[in-house]
């Protein structure tokens, strides 16, 4: 099995680990609108990275010739999945940060903010193809994309996991899974996008810098 089935299977088994716990909690106390949400969320999750997601990344041909991940991609992993686990208990059991009122308009937003991260993800992995890798490496021969969805914002994936770290307090309207995402995950994102341009620019050198100059990192026309 290679690095990318590996990926997506463990993502698989910790989200499936997680919707399991909740039903099993919750499996005679959650009403039944926490009930759809929870169903449509976990559906919408486990579809997109089982169907979509595994379906659109194309294997490297390539040998990986450096590696300087600097543990950016664990730091982003336990950032988004503490904050996903702590939106779920919330939701169903806690209620400690969960406002009543915003419901159902909040949750709707959140569900829009994850299918439009899906999308953009989707376009992201479409662009890079055989040179995506989910930790900070160089294969040989490596070229460096820019068109696409890369051809105005040098992160398009990371943009799409922006929206993701958002859409998932909002879909559980858990407000203290907001501030987990903006002040652990949302940081451990940036780290990752400085890690990755620090090896791009050194590996491509002036290309790079010229493609910096035109491009915005993540946000278009913002930063």
């Amino acid at each position: 099995m290679n690095s990318r089935k590996k990926g997506v299977l463990t993502r698989i088994m910790i989200a499936l680990g997680i919707f399991i716990y909740v039903g099993y909690q919750s499996r005679s106390l959650l009403p039944s609108f926490d009930l759809i949400v929870m169903l449509a969320f976990f559906t919408l999750y486990l579809l997109w990275s089982t169907v979509i997601e595994a379906g659109v990344y194309r294997d490297p041909d390539e040998y990986v010739i450096r590696d300087d991940d600097k543990k950016s991609y664990i730091y982003l992993q336990i950032s988004f999945m503490a904050a996903l686990f702590f939106a779920t208990i919330d939701f169903v059991g806690l209620h400690y940060t969960r406002i009543d009122d915003l419901e159902p308009y909040i949750i709707t937003l959140g569900f829009i903010f994850f299918i439009i991260s899906c999308l953009i993800r989707w376009w992201g992995f479409k662009s890079i193809g055989k040179f995506f890798n989910r930790r900070v490496a160089i294969y040989e021969n490596h070229q460096l994309v820019i068109t696409g969805a890369y051809q105005r914002i040098r992160h398009p994936l990371y943009l799409g996991s922006l929206f993701s770290f958002l859409a998932i307090p909002m879909v559980f309207n858990s407000w203290g899974a907001m501030l987990l995402m903006i002040f652990t995950a949302i940081p451990a994102l940036v780290y990752r996008i400085y890690v990755e341009e620090e090896l791009l620019n050194s590996y491509f050198g002036e290309d790079y810098k010229k493609y910096s100059q035109k491009t915005k990192k993540m946000i278009p026309g913002i930063w």
